[in-house]
């Protein structure tokens, strides 16, 4: 009868079942598309096999099309081929964004470095570390190739390649590049470049460096940026300074931070002026940038954005609210996401985790706005109680079992469930009237899921969550 269980199931959450939540939707989704969406170009299995992969009792890259790089939009339906769900293929839009790949390939570096704790204790999951460092590896080798103009910089490209051709050919699709998508990549070529000491690692680090170069020569440009592309940048440099620890970055990254708060603080009516996801990535840049270099400034200027975040929350509604946007009731993914993760990196810098306030309020907005609003198609399924993932520590200790509620909420759907994949759609808006959200269309949009998936990751792996 003890399987039974309780009468009165009390899905009460607090911050930490929520972070564990996302990064299990982050980490398992981002295995799913890299492995089963064929929303891009795609690798032979055989490049990424090596003397490590065959000492370890190891399937993962069987039946599998790992993903060089991602295009723009594809269909998120699943079809069952020899009983696997695999994505449908039709509707591929073959735009290869550089700032979506950028994100995709950091993901893989940072999810590397977590499988990487299962080496002696796990040989499929520690598998995963060193296949995603493989991945990773090869997809900044195409870019590199084949994602740059003639000037050298990292532009966005359309594929144009005939499938019946095994000749590769990739149109510009706009010769005007971005300082943002430069300097995510160069964070992802330092980040590779730590792998080891091979040459081919010292080639990578240098050629990231070659790009801190050109933005320390190229300084005087940066100021005539828009506030959005200029908190890109500041994104872009806070990682490689994490990675790097490099004092050009550093320098460049305080000049950057003080332009972006000169700019912000001298709009009237803050909270109606700037958009609610420039003030989440201003939040987070500056909660990053405290971490980085421990300048109580930073830290100061996080404790105003916070207060001017509090703002958008609806109490009434339990949602939060775009006030002075144009639509206001209108949501994209990556707001309601980076949102909530500033609710949670400011709980983890207050050391609040007891206010009853703040844990209604990011419970409400994870359940209503994220996890039941429609947003999310499909979450992945709970592991299964001979998982290591699904212990504390990786233990397999009964004592450590995690809960469901550390991974999915029993309201929504898994894949296997609806036959969606788990991905963000593009949008999703609110009813007033009726007190319900309405879905946007049912596809996938590779730069509405890569950041989330990269913010999630990252900030969970680094442990600032």
């Amino acid at each position: 009868m003890k399987y039974i269980g309780p009468f009165l199931r009390l899905n009460s959450l607090n911050k930490d079942n929520i972070k564990n939540q996302l990064f299990h939707l982050s980490k398992e989704s981002m295995m799913d598309i890299i492995f089963n969406s064929r929303c891009g170009i795609t690798i032979n299995t055989k490049e990424l096999k090596n003397k490590q992969l065959s000492d370890l009792n190891t399937n993962i890259l069987k039946s599998t099309y790992p993903l060089l790089c991602i295009y723009k939009k594809s269909n998120p339906k699943l079809k069952s081929i020899n009983d696997k769900l695999c994505w449908n293929e039709d509707k591929v839009k073959k735009e290869i964004n550089i700032t979506t790949n950028a994100f995709m390939t950091l993901s893989l570096l940072e999810l590397s470095d977590y499988y990487n704790f299962f080496k002696n204790i796990d040989d499929s999951k520690y598998a995963l570390s060193i296949i995603y460092a493989n991945i990773a590896k090869k997809q900044l080798q195409f870019y590199a190739c084949n994602m740059r103009n003639d000037d050298g910089v990292f532009v966005d490209k359309i594929d144009l390649s005939d499938p019946s051709s095994n000749e590769l050919k990739l149109e510009i699709k706009n010769e005007k590049f971005k300082f943002s998508d430069q300097a995510m990549l160069m964070a992802a070529f330092y980040k590779i470049s730590l792998l080891d000491d091979s040459k081919e690692s010292i080639e990578y680090k240098n050629f990231s460096l070659d790009i801190m170069n050109m933005f320390t020569k190229f300084k005087q440009d940066l100021y005539c940026l828009s506030i959005d592309e200029l908190l890109k940048v500041s994104l872009g440099l806070n990682i490689f300074y994490k990675y790097s620890k490099n004092e050009d970055a550093k320098v460049l990254l305080l000049d950057i931070f003080d332009l972006i708060t000169e700019n912000y603080f001298s709009l009237a009516q803050l909270s109606t002026v700037m958009k609610l996801e420039s003030t989440c990535t201003y939040y987070i840049n500056s909660i990053l940038l405290y971490k980085n270099t421990n300048y109580i400034a930073c830290k100061d200027i996080a404790d105003k954005l916070y207060l001017e975040l509090m703002k958008s929350y609806n109490d009434e509604l339990g949602i939060i609210i775009k006030y002075g946007e144009k639509n206001s009731l209108k949501f994209s993914p990556i707001e309601i996401c980076l949102y909530i993760l500033s609710l949670m990196l400011n709980v983890k810098e207050c050391d609040n985790d007891s206010d009853n306030d703040y844990a209604h309020i990011l419970t409400s907005i994870f359940k209503k706005q994220l996890v039941n609003s429609g947003i999310i198609l499909s979450w992945p399924e709970t592991p299964n109680l001979d998982d290591r993932e699904r212990y504390k520590n990786f233990s397999l200790n009964s004592d450590d079992l995690l809960e469901e509620k550390d991974f999915k909420l029993p309201s929504i759907p898994s894949p296997e469930n609806n036959n969606l994949a788990p991905i963000f759609i593009k949008s999703i808006s609110f009813n007033e009237k009726k007190q319900e959200f309405k879905q946007g269309k049912t596809s996938f949009y590779s730069e509405k899921n890569m950041p989330i998936f990269f913010y999630i990751i990252y900030l969970y792996n680094n442990c600032y969550l």
